[in-house]
């Protein structure tokens, strides 16, 4: 049972160390787990995204404790940890397993010394999965310095661990000065939070200083981080539309197109990605509604801005804001100078254009030496026997591929044999 106060040492006023087996990412570092800005704490820890299970991450405490309870929350938007171990580390430097825990839908993994706290039979809360630590390593659990906590499983993703709390008391093997320090250090934080005063001048009304539960739905699959623009992809996640441009970026390095980063199928006039307006309305209103939450002072905002551009290819997302700052800026709109007038332009168009009811008349074509298809007039061409039409070799490409028959842009179908090499005279 609990006798006496107990202190989370993993909290940064205690100073613990951590470190860890694998690479970190650039915006989830393992030194998320202990820092002192709440911001920066709520963040949690994400390894490289290519990283696979296990992972390691070693805890070094200020003083030996009596370990109480051991908290782990194991979910950071869809991404969740599934299997956990924990050891700790004995006399001669060794780490002997105390505990495990594995759940398929559990946010938090709780580990309970039995021998100190009374737990109850079933937890309250569904989202918690309560574990006892091993009676057999009581000595172990009595004189704790050094524990290691194993990301083991993942619901087939990046492992992650968003926060960790260890709760205890110093050791019999710690000195009488040690413990006042380390009640000194817990409680005179604690006091000065509280009895620091509210007044109306320093203290607006209806703020959260702290932070705001963003729900799981607004969240990028890909990033964690709260979406600005919701793109629904082909394969039905939904992501930022910059998280879409990087990876669209990235795969242009590579030389390949643009595709959906889950499944890696390349974008169509059909299968592509799709705005989600009912969700980026319910974004904006969640936004408003914590305005004054300091979580939200640096989530970017699409009101009253700019709106990114997508980049992806061939599908391109015009911002009609950004035109309309074009405009205002006074540069000149581009035209399309290359006809004399907008009666010859009509005829250019309509002469791309496949005719049913109209016959063509061969002798008033003015686009005789060119490609009776894409007008292209340089190049290697070929002539339809058929209807003595010109095919540049590109055009043809394309006929081939498509079965059962060749069609020319008249209508008229022919065979590949019927197609003879053009020269000009």
């Amino acid at each position: 049972m609990d006798r006496g106060a107990t202190y989370n040492f993993l909290d940064h006023k205690l100073k613990p160390s951590i470190r860890c087996d694998t690479v970190d990412d650039d915006f989830h570092p393992i030194s998320n787990l202990i820092s002192s800005d709440p911001k920066t704490l709520e963040l949690g820890f994400m390894p490289y995204p290519v990283t696979k299970p296990p992972v390691e991450i070693v805890f070094s405490l200020h003083c030996p404790i009596v370990m109480h309870r051991l908290k782990l929350w194991v979910q950071i938007g869809a991404l969740r940890t599934t299997a956990v171990d924990v050891y700790i580390q004995n006399k001669r430097g060794i780490f002997d397993k105390v505990g495990c825990g594995e759940s398929e839908s559990a946010e938090i993994f709780e580990f309970i010394n039995n021998r100190r706290v009374s737990s109850p039979s079933v937890p309250l809360d569904t989202r918690i999965s309560q574990n006892s630590l091993f009676p057999t390593v009581g000595y172990l659990l009595a004189d704790c310095s050094t524990f290691k906590v194993t990301l083991k499983k993942t619901a087939r993703c990046v492992p992650v661990l968003r926060k960790i709390e260890c709760w205890g008391q110093p050791a019999r093997s710690c000195t009488k000065e040690v413990k006042e320090n380390i009640e000194r250090i817990w409680y005179k934080t604690t006091d000065s939070m509280v009895k620091k005063p509210a007044t109306p001048c320093n203290k607006p009304h209806n703020i959260d200083p702290i932070t705001a539960e963003i729900p799981e739905e607004f969240l990028d699959e890909l990033t964690c981080d709260i979406m600005t623009i919701p793109m629904i992809l082909p394969s039905g996640k939904i992501v930022d539309q910059m998280t879409i441009e990087k990876h669209n970026q990235q795969e242009e390095k590579w030389g390949r197109q643009a595709s959906d980063p889950f499944t890696s199928l390349i974008y169509t006039d059909v299968r592509k990605p799709v705005f989600n307006a009912a969700l980026k309305s319910r974004i904006d209103q969640f936004l408003i509604k914590n305005s004054n939450s300091l979580q939200y002072h640096q989530v970017p905002r699409t009101v009253g801005t700019v709106l990114r551009t997508a980049t992806t290819n061939p599908l391109q997302i015009i911002s009609p804001r950004l035109s309309r700052k074009r405009k205002l800026d006074g540069e000149p709109p581009k035209l399309n100078l290359s006809c004399s007038s907008l009666e010859s332009a009509v005829r250019k168009a309509l002469a791309t254009t496949t005719r049913y009811t109209l016959a063509i008349d061969d002798r008033d074509d003015k686009f005789e030496n060119a490609c009776h298809s894409c007008m292209k007039s340089l190049g290697s061409f070929y002539k339809i026997s058929t209807c003595q039409h010109l095919i540049c070799r590109d055009c043809l490409d394309v006929q081939i591929q498509i079965p059962p028959h060749c069609k020319c842009s008249c209508g008229v179908v022919f065979e590949s044999k019927s197609v003879e090499k053009h020269h000009f005279s």
